[in-house]
């Protein structure tokens, strides 16, 4: 719970008190948070729900706290509820919620509880019970409201770190697919290289042939007939020599292609 230090006289004060006191106290033109000294004009104090403990200020690095993960203790989220509450409670109890926050350590218990408030606010006799029972079960209610709502955002923050991981997921996929293209083109541009490692003349012969068979006269000038068959392989300007070789090989040695200076010919078999 923040605790408050009137800077006109010094006074101590919760927060529930301030107001009170500054109606008071001619002097109380700020309050300062006890724990941070940080000081607070007009109504800016009510925003300052919590602050460092002493611990935590006057140790520093070698402060370990007492919560998990920095959280508050449950009594702690209790007080600050039942102080909240008192602001807002309904007329009927509202007088007695704001006596109930200047108490310390007040029971999350329901049988505690009212035993507590009884005998602390003097709720004997008459409605006495009806006024203790209105109490809890507004402190209940707005305690159930403050779970929703912290459930919700859990539920917010949970789904936008699985739309984040969903996008790194996407991202890594793509980054991936990227990487299995690239590696699919070089294998592919190394299955063509070996092809043309591997081409024979016989090979070239069948090409030959064919692109022949389609002219005319079933001729043509030894250029445009090696760019023609280089294409039908599948091959590329590296490998223009050893096409050429195999080329004039196949015109040397098989009788139905005959190379007549710069003229290839498919001669009738």
């Amino acid at each position: 719970m923040v605790f408050f230090s009137c800077d006109g006289c010094g006074t101590m004060l919760k927060k529930n008190q301030v107001d009170a006191h500054a109606y008071k106290c001619r002097r109380c033109d700020s309050v300062s948070c006890v724990d941070c000294s940080v000081s607070f004009y007009g109504d800016d104090y009510s925003q300052h729900t919590s602050c460092i403990s002493e611990a935590e200020r006057y140790e520093k690095t070698v402060y370990k706290g007492s919560g998990k993960n920095g959280k508050k203790a449950p009594q702690d989220v209790w007080m600050d509820l039942i102080t909240d509450s008192a602001n807002t409670a309904p007329s009927s109890i509202r007088h007695y919620m704001t006596q109930l926050a200047t108490l310390d350590n007040v029971p999350r218990k329901p049988k505690q509880f009212r035993n507590f408030t009884a005998n602390s606010l003097k709720l004997r006799g008459g409605g006495s019970q009806s006024i203790v029972d209105a109490m809890w079960d507004y402190l209940s209610q707005e305690k159930e409201k403050q779970m929703a709502e912290k459930k919700t955002q859990e539920e917010q923050q949970q789904k936008k770190k699985e739309q984040q991981q969903q996008q790194k997921d996407s991202e890594s996929s793509d980054v991936q697919k990227d990487n299995g293209d690239a590696k699919d083109g070089a294998n592919t541009e190394k299955e063509e290289n070996t092809s043309m490692e591997v081409l024979t003349s016989k090979m070239v012969s069948k090409t030959i042939k064919k692109v022949l068979k389609k002219e005319p006269k079933r001729s043509m000038k030894f250029k445009r007939l090696r760019q023609a068959v280089s294409a039908k392989l599948g091959a590329d300007k590296s490998t223009k020599k050893r096409l050429k070789k195999l080329m004039e090989e196949v015109g040397a040695n098989n009788e139905f292609i005959k190379i007549d200076g710069k003229i290839v010919t498919l001669c009738s078999s």
